[in-house]
């Protein structure tokens, strides 16, 4: 018997002990599993989040026989180093945060009420991996944790937490499938006893195909000994991608007078899979190209304390966009994430987190590898997994470069060790699926360490067109990656490019973080993926935006490569997959979320602007406000046209054939004809920048700059910031702003600005200046994967300037950072009357250094 025990925790953050049974938990706060402690902290402006421990307090009420049962402590998974104790006893710990693991508490417990009391600590532990990494690394028992009631003899439950059970189908023809069941026995009596183990395989419908009993006997005292059975299925049936069929294995144990007294049931699906070099990725004897996505685990509010029916919606958004592989990473997840991938039919490749660098010891070395044996184990028996993998961009952050105590060639050295004996250790359990490790784009040197030679295939993380300024790169790096390893199966793992879902660009550069730069990367590496057979399969980066604590730029905290937001809102990337992968009718209207538009306009009736359909169709039909523009032809999955919106409620729908059935879309917004001679009521304008901002709760659209021009408005002189970061030039500050949400309308600005004029008509107004110092003397330590260098900017000066509307000063000596301070978000707002037909005129005088505006906002009240 196995029942969660999630509900009515006592929690507390502190280092002190808290194990004793009538240790005061008076101000605790009470929880559920699952629970993690940085769901906030890790999103928040204050720098870093908490890494330390925490301790959890729960009475359990034991009704049994004690001398007939034995009883497990399960936990799906706790980050990162958990010690359990029983009526203030210690049970035992374990170290490692993704893995499951489980504790025998037969001897420490009392009948009745029964004291229990966990401590987790997330600190960083050298000796633990992962060492670091691009995501947060949430602290607690943030999945299920049960108790485990099992006869005195069973079927092991403390074998790598797994089922005790390891299943392995091979001569797999149309007429038999051969299975090898080995099954580990425990008996806690102190007499060995005679038993017999029956092995029963049935369909999906429930029919006996295949039984085996076998006479046993399990010595006293004994725990995970191993016995075999061998069986055979006739006329199997196969699991694949489409048909994702599943026969299941139970395993029984009875007692001499036939009494079944435990058993375990496990999936079973046959198939046969091979990587070539060559031609790519084949499962049985079929070529299938592996395209898919990454994913992590963790949802915004959540952390990664997500429950059970979050992350079965998050495999089935992946399978419902038609992909056929998912690369689990960095790190095994919940279990019902391979269930879904084995129900639906997603093949997948586990890893564990070793990231950028490890430490050289044998502590270490060990974690390593009972974190890799636990994986294996626990889901050995899922048909969707065909890849282990053990290592992420290992060498980005070179050690012996930064820490001139570490020789390069010792490092290396150690790491080649370390990743031979994983490999080894994976193979001695599992030689039937293939491993990898995930290089970053150095091919060279990961080749000098010789860890390209280990693994059975090779995945590289290439960001060409984002990380590497030329896109089109991407095409010869692949070749030349196969130049160097002829006879590797390659596996592009990452790939991907900044998109917040709010920005968008007509004009899309590089580093933008727009969706239709995010839309023009994949749309240029689809293609080139899909025309290279050699190139096995990929993995988006990623699924969905997730928590990276230390990131900054548009979206503080959070990387947004996702296909989907970090609350599962699908990006137009996510439908562009869709139209290339899935067999189903596919359409969808680009840019369908932005409901609140706005755009300059000459007449204010009307404003032109392009849009985007990614459709699996050959044409599509589109209307606008009643009014048919046409039938368009779809290219490359995608069809462009222009659209005339007027001002105010927009209806756009677009109309596609598919296999004899009409598919319709609608698409709805608010659309503001921006023009100051007609129908003038607001603007809202983003400085030295090329993009649309869309505020959502302000149900606000910010547009891009223009120069000015008599009877229009726009900025007089000055130019747009270029930011260096690590990669080349941005278009915008890839810093942090405090006190906002809302950091792309203050991460660009105009430099030297003389005046932002608007000819609006006579009337009362609010004008909004935003401001933000963006110039830094800070030096600080610069992090990996993000674009913000965190380092002195020589630009820096003391920039002191007046503001003048209208003539009048309404701000003398103005120094942002001396009164604000650096990133900060600085809103100003006048009440001005323009008269007299003279329009607004904002003016800038340079006292020291260069004026700058972020952006403006004008209200008519």
């Amino acid at each position: 018997m196995k029942f969660t025990i999630n509900s009515n925790w006592s929690f507390s953050l502190q280092e002190e002990d808290a194990s004793s049974v009538n240790y005061n938990t008076k101000g605790w706060e009470k929880v559920s599993f699952p629970h993690t402690w940085n769901a906030k902290d890790s999103d928040d402006e204050i720098p870093g989040y908490f890494r330390g421990k925490g301790w959890y307090r729960n009475t359990i009420d034991i009704d049994r026989d004690l001398a007939k049962e034995q009883v497990y402590v399960f936990f799906e998974g706790a980050n990162q180093e958990t010690d359990l104790f029983i009526n203030g006893k210690y049970v035992g710990n374990h170290k490692g945060g993704y893995t499951a693991f489980s504790f025998d508490i037969t001897k420490f417990l009392n009948k009745g009420k029964n004291t229990i009391a966990i401590s987790v600590d997330n600190t960083l532990n050298n000796n633990i991996t992962p060492l670091g990494g691009d995501f947060t690394m949430f602290g607690g028992i943030y999945r299920d944790v049960y108790l485990l009631y099992t006869p005195k003899a069973h079927i092991s439950t403390t074998h790598y937490a797994s089922s005790g059970v390891y299943l392995d189908a091979y001569q797999i023809t149309d007429k038999e499938a051969k299975i090898k069941s080995r099954t580990y026995l425990s008996n806690a009596t102190d007499k060995s006893q005679r038993y017999y183990l029956k092995t029963q395989v049935q369909d999906a419908d429930g029919n006996i195909v295949a039984e085996k009993n076998n006479p046993i006997t399990i010595p006293e005292k004994s725990e995970n000994i191993l016995f075999q059975t061998d069986l055979s299925i006739k006329k199997p049936k196969l699991w694949n991608t489409d048909t994702p069929y599943l026969y299941r294995v139970f395993t029984y144990l009875y007692d001499s007078n036939n009494k079944v007294i435990d058993c375990v049931s496990n999936p079973l699906g046959l198939r046969t899979i091979k990587f070539d070099s060559d031609k790519g990725f084949f499962i049985n004897g079929q070529p299938c190209k592996l395209m898919g996505t990454s994913r992590h685990q963790d949802y915004v509010g959540w952390g990664n304390a997500l429950k059970d029916e979050m992350h079965i919606r998050d495999i089935k958004m992946i399978k419902d966009l038609g992909a056929k592989f998912i690369r689990i990473s960095h790190y095994p997840q919940d279990p019902f994430v391979i269930e879904q991938c084995n129900n639906l039919g997603i093949l997948s490749s586990i890893e564990i987190p070793i990231i950028n660098n490890i430490t050289m010891s044998e502590e270490y070395t060990k974690n390593c590898i009972d974190q890799v044996t636990e994986m294996v184990y626990q889901s050995y028996n899922s048909p969707s997994v065909v890849v282990w993998a053990y290592m992420n961009e290992i060498l980005l952050n070179q050690v012996y470069k930064k820490n001139k105590k570490i020789e390069k060639n010792k490092y290396l050295k150690e790491l080649y060790n370390l990743a031979y004996s994983i490999e080894q250790k994976i193979r001695s359990i599992d030689d039937s699926r293939y491993t990898m490790i995930a290089c970053h784009n150095a091919p060279a040197l990961y080749k000098e360490a010789g860890l390209t030679d280990i693994p059975k295939i090779l995945g590289f993380n290439i960001y060409y067109g984002w990380y590497g300024s030329n896109i089109h790169d991407i095409k010869s790096v692949l070749d030349e990656i196969k130049r160097m390893f002829p006879d590797k199966p390659l596996i592009l793992t990452e790939y991907g490019a900044g998109v917040d879902s709010r920005i968008h660009s007509f004009e899309p550069e590089r580093y933008d973080f727009s969706n239709e730069y995010g839309s023009y990367f994949h749309e240029y590496y689809i293609p080139v993926l899909q025309e290279r057979d050699f190139v096995s399969g990929s993995a988006v980066w990623n699924f969905n935006d997730f928590s990276s604590e230390r990131r900054k730029e548009a979206t503080p905290h959070v990387n947004n490569k996702g296909l989907v937001g970090t609350d599962r809102e699908c990006k137009d990337t996510y439908y562009l997959y869709k139209a290339y992968l899935s067999d189903s009718p596919v359409l969808h209207i680009c840019g369908d979320f932005w409901e609140c538009r706005a755009g300059a306009s000459i007449d204010g009736e009307t404003s032109t602007q392009p849009l985007k359909i990614y459709t699996n169709a050959e044409k599509v039909k589109i209307t606008a406000n009643g009014k048919e523009l046409g039938e368009y032809d779809v290219k490359d999955r995608k069809a462009e046209l222009t659209i005339p919106f007027i001002n105010g409620i927009n209806r756009i729908e677009a109309q596609i054939m598919y296999d004899g059935e009409v598919i319709k879309e609608q698409y709805i917004c608010n659309f503001r004809c921006i023009n100051v001679k007609h129908n003038f009521t607001e603007m809202s304008i983003m400085l030295g920048s090329k993009r649309y901002f869309e505020d959502k709760t302000g149900n606000i659209c910010w547009i891009p700059e223009k120069e000015y021009t008599e009877g229009s408005w726009g900025y007089v002189g000055g130019r747009p910031i270029v930011n260096k970061v690590p990669f080349g030039t941005s278009s915008a500050s890839t810093k942090e702003i405090l006190g906002t949400d809302q950091d792309p309308i203050f991460q660009t600005q105009r430099e030297g600005i003389e005046q932002f004029k608007a000819d609006i008509p006579n009337g009362k107004y609010s004008v909004y200046l935003y401001f933000s110092e963006l110039l830094s003397k800070e030096n600080k330590e610069k992090l990996l994967y993000n674009l913000d260098p965190n380092q002195t900017d020589k630009r820096y000066s003391n920039r002191v300037f007046s503001i003048y509307i209208n003539g009048q000063c309404v701000r003398k000596d103005f120094n942002i950072a001396e009164e604000y301070g650096i990133n900060r978000a600085v809103i100003i707002k006048y009440e001005i009357d323009v008269f007299d037909n003279k329009g607004l005129t904002v003016s800038f005088e340079e006292k020291e250094s260069t004026p700058v505006l972020n952006a403006i906002r004008i209200v008519r009240n």
